[in-house]
């Protein structure tokens, strides 16, 4: 009887944590009240830190976009500091189980909503929503490239991927991701499946690379394009949750891997612990560190990983601290459970820093509430491992949770490497459905990747602002008669505000047109943004 009850109790730890691996990264999904104001906490300005123990390139900066966040969030494309990024993930779009076929999630953010700029009742079959404005980035942002990602936990569920393991529907899903990339003016394609649950859909999913991988380099060939096409996947830190992956024919087709190293414990444990931790993970059997050489020594790549970082906290009400019982989760900003990284730390609470498993924390004694997130020493710290080791960068979920400024993460990070990627983003796309994407916004037809001179700087912004750009043109004066004849009640340019297309203004005694979103570029600069309409 003893031996019949301890292989019994065996079996339920077993069981326990197959459930704890299956649980993670649920967070890349759609809150169910996302269209709700966020829930209102009191931030800790001024946080104390305290460090419990201490450990004696041009990078990739990829971040999720979720169409999602325009509402509740209220954080537009407009709030993007595009020169701390090389890569838009724009999430997400879902795919049929029965077909293969990809469809959008959202048609008024990704194609109907107006921005200041556009216009209600100009000619032709045009883009707008969040997409437009993606594409107006990449013109005013020639080294950022924007990716569709596909899947994503809420998209993942009820078989999503089940298609994987059927050749004729992994050709149609081929066939609408190429289309994909030429209707809305993309990079590239992430797809986020989480995740293979058998030998047969990690294979399937293997092929599926494999066959998007010819398909956009046959793209890139039929448009005389010489920088290739993305392909990423944003893949599980948990051995449970990579087990299935193809992962030397996957490497073989792919960009970059997209490391979720993030959702290591939350509510389907039955105590506290890290979420991120780099090294560690003794209770949960998840760390970053872990998770990279099994994905190194199965055939991955160094130079494709990229690290994921949270720009959230998991939140675990009263509690004694890390390794503890806790009872209830909190409200979280949008999500029961989940505090943006904008309101954390809580009001009350004090951060604590592991130097050796590479975490923070922050803990309110008097609440008794205990909140596992990422603060910019521990950001910092993961970037230089980044570069220690030899990988590719760093991706974000998701940007509308993040600060501005010297505590945003994404900058943190960015700062850290000094020069990031530089690979040139596409511009020409004659296949398009769009009318404006077809003429890039009006400028011209592109013949090439690198048609449009870049307004990019390769350097990371030190100090941010949600709407600024990277250039470094230099402000000519501006003149300061009176504007008449054509340019009558047109305001002079202002190097501080940001202009979308068919914007005007007045610049030297000419009227000037903005070929597409521009902050800062001089009329007649090297940036070629504005179109020269003549003498007043």
């Amino acid at each position: 009887m003893p031996v019949a009850m301890a292989s019994f109790r065996y079996l339920l730890f077993l069981l326990s944590a197959l459930a704890l691996m299956a649980s993670a990264t649920q967070v890349m999904q759609r809150p169910a009240d996302y269209k709700d104001p966020p829930n209102k906490v009191q931030t800790n300005p001024d946080p104390q830190v305290q460090q419990i123990h201490k450990r004696a390139s041009g990078k990739v900066q990829a971040a999720y976009f979720t169409n999602w966040g325009i509402y509740g969030a209220n954080f537009q494309p407009t709030n993007i500091t595009p020169s701390d990024l090389t890569h838009i993930l724009y999430a997400f779009a879902d795919v049929s189980p029965d077909t293969g076929n990809i469809s959008l999630t959202d048609t008024y953010a990704d194609e109907q909503k107006h921005f200041p700029g556009d216009s209600w009742d100009e000619t032709g079959n045009n883009l707008y929503g969040c997409l437009k404005q993606m594409y107006l980035l990449k013109l005013a942002n020639r080294n950022l490239k924007v990716l569709m990602s596909i899947g994503g936990w809420t998209y993942s569920q009820d078989g999503h991927f089940s298609f994987v393991t059927d050749a004729t529907k992994r050709a149609t899903f081929v066939s609408a991701a190429v289309s994909l990339i030429e209707n809305f003016g993309l990079d590239g394609i992430d797809i986020d499946f989480e995740y293979p649950s058998s030998t047969a859909q990690g294979q399937g999913f293997g092929a599926l690379y494999t066959e998007l991988r010819t398909a956009f380099d046959n793209l890139a060939a039929k448009k005389g394009d010489t920088v290739p096409y993305q392909l990423t996947a944003a893949v599980s830190a948990g051995p449970a949750n990579y087990a299935y992956l193809d992962v030397p024919t996957m490497d073989a087709a792919l960009t970059y891997w997209n490391l979720m190293a993030y959702d290591y414990a939350g509510s389907w444990l039955n105590f506290t612990d890290n979420q991120a931790n780099l090294y560690g993970g003794a209770r949960t059997n998840v760390s970053t560190d872990a998770a990279i050489k099994w994905y190194e020594a199965n055939g991955a790549t160094p130079s494709k990983i990229n690290v994921g970082i949270p720009l959230y906290g998991r939140a675990f009400e009263d509690t004694n601290g890390l390794g503890d019982s806790y009872n209830g989760i909190g409200p979280g900003t949008i999500q029961a459970g989940i505090y943006s990284y904008n309101v954390l730390p809580l009001a009350g609470a004090t951060v604590y820093e592991n130097l050796t498993d590479v975490t923070s924390y922050s803990y309110d004694a008097t609440k008794k509430e205990l909140v596992s997130y990422d603060d910019p020493h521990i950001v910092q710290l993961k970037a230089q491992y980044v570069q220690t080791k030899g990988l590719a960068g760093t991706m974000f979920w998701d940007l509308s949770t993040d600060k501005t400024g010297s505590d945003s993460l994404v900058q943190t990070a960015a700062n850290v490497y000094g020069g990031l990627d530089t690979t040139p983003n596409h511009i020409n796309y004659p296949d398009s459905e769009w009318d404006n994407i077809r003429n890039n916004m009006g400028s011209s037809t592109g013949s090439s990747t690198s048609s449009v001179p870049s307004s990019t700087s390769t350097q990371p912004t030190t100090t941010s602002s949600p709407t600024s750009t990277s250039s470094t043109t230099t402000s000519a004066p501006t003149t300061t008669t009176s504007p008449s004849g054509s340019c009558a009640g047109v305001s002079a340019w202002s190097s501080s505000i940001a202009y979308t297309g068919g914007a005007q203004v007045t610049y030297n005694g000419h009227l000037w047109t903005a070929k597409w979103w521009t902050q800062n570029d001089t009329p007649g600069g090297a940036a070629g943004v504005w179109t020269d309409n003549g003498a007043c």
